[in-house]
């Protein structure tokens, strides 16, 4: 076997820092691993010990992108624990603060992350100089999907006003209509985008695998449900520690999941691949437009079909804001602590969450697990690998580079999340 290697210091454009290693035998691949070297971030011990109405907030500083959906998964979870029951507006109110942060982060993914790719640039600040008008559109669907987060939650980013229960401030009439106007917006700008991304030549690569995401009531929604597989039977929500393993493994610092032992891809590809038929009129022609097929098999194109979510949970938030027109009224929960267990799970910008909570008599913490996407996606991205690199392997070596570049970017990867390229080696 002729033995090359070469090193990547780091992946571009995503979120925190990995290492892959290929090892091939003349066309057959031997290895494929992907290693997470970010620092162990501990929140999972963090929370023990603290009462039962901090742990949210604790838990949101995960991360500083998917802060809202941390947030309310957390919530749901203690909520769960300590049988407190929400109204349906609170519940409302959530399903909005997804919406606008789940665009806002996949924005950033398709705009900054993974439209340079496809344009020929190297970077989001070539693509500012040379493809002025579509960096001016991911920034001010950006600053749109942001302002509705601050006015829902509070702030941007970590938010304050969701509390286990109730949001400690609501919108009036006046605000609800201003709400209604910025969804507006912000559709005829994800429309916008998805014609965009949905008209980009991806790469003619397909990999069939597991396929996991929540489905409940709301048809393609973020908020609730048990955990339906593309093709099979799924799983209730408080069994997932039957089906889902996680391994640790000693050259990496994230957790590997497994479904029923296979690999499995979560996220925007496998929500609508599950749930395809549930996304509103308009996303519907979007893709009726160009051609693009549902089911999918190929995760590149987990990047079209994050941005035509994006034009279906505009369409979701203006229908759940219709039914408030007259505004929210004030909420307050008086929750008493008490013994017992909680697990919620809501969808993520990058593929299902898991908040799993124990809490002793007093309201303490004593047990606590929660499950990223990116963990669950790290073995089928390696699973992947493992049949693109022969497809590509007499391709020049700077072309199998970013080609595995790209195919880490599709699941839009958030490996500082994960923790509890791109340096590559490779060898022929």
């Amino acid at each position: 076997m002729t033995i090359k290697s070469f090193e990547l210091n780091c992946l571009t454009k995503v979120e925190g820092h990995a290492k892959l290693e290929i090892e091939m035998d003349g066309s057959s691949i031997k290895k494929a691993k992907i290693d997470v070297f970010e620092p162990s971030r501990y929140f999972e011990y963090i929370v023990k010990g603290k009462p039962y109405d901090m742990v949210p907030s604790i838990s949101q500083r995960i991360c500083g992108i998917c802060s809202v959906v941390h947030t309310i998964t957390s919530i749901k979870a203690v909520e769960a624990a300590t049988g407190v029951k929400p109204s349906v507006q609170t519940e409302d109110l959530r399903r909005l603060l997804l919406c606008a942060s789940t665009i806002h982060s996949h924005t950033a993914h398709l705009f900054f992350f993974t439209a340079p790719d496809y344009l020929g640039v190297e970077d989001s600040m070539e693509m500012a100089r040379k493809h002025r008008k579509k960096m001016r559109l991911g920034i001010d669907m950006q600053r749109t999907a942001s302002g509705i987060v601050k006015e829902i939650g509070g702030r941007a980013i970590h938010p304050v006003n969701p509390r286990v229960g109730y949001f400690s401030s609501v919108p009036d009439s006046s605000g609800i209509s201003r709400l209604v106007d910025e969804f507006t917006l912000l559709k005829k700008m994800s429309v916008k985008a998805a014609e965009l991304f949905l008209g980009f030549d991806y790469p003619d690569f397909e990999n069939r695998t597991e396929y996991l995401a929540l489905r409940g009531k709301e048809p393609h929604g973020l908020y609730e449900g048990d955990v339906a597989a593309f093709g099979g039977r799924g799983f209730r929500l408080k069994d997932y520690m039957k089906h889902l393993s996680e391994e640790a493994k000693y050259s990496s610092t994230a957790k590997y999941a497994r479904y029923d032992g296979k690999p499995y891809m979560t996220g925007a590809i496998a929500r609508m691949n599950i749930s395809s038929g549930g996304v509103s009129r308009d996303a519907k022609r979007l893709l009726k437009r160009h051609k693009v097929r549902v089911p999918s098999y190929s995760p590149f194109l987990n990047n079209a079909m994050q941005a035509v979510e994006s034009v279906h949970f505009c369409d979701r938030a203006i229908e759940l804001l219709n039914n408030y027109s007259s505004g929210m009224r004030q909420e307050k929960k008086s929750i008493k602590p008490r013994a017992g267990e909680g697990i919620a799970a809501c969808e993520a910008p990058r593929g299902t969450l898991y908040h799993h909570y124990r809490f002793s008599a007093s309201g303490k913490c004593t047990y606590a697990n929660i499950m990223t996407p990116t963990a669950q996606n790290v073995m089928n991205m390696e699973y992947d690998m493992q049949k693109l690199v022969p497809e590509i392997i007499k391709r020049p070596d700077n072309e199998i580079k970013h080609m595995l570049e790209m195919l880490i970017r599709a699941y839009d990867p958030c490996f500082s999340c994960s923790t509890h390229f791109l340096q590559m080696k490779l060898k022929r």
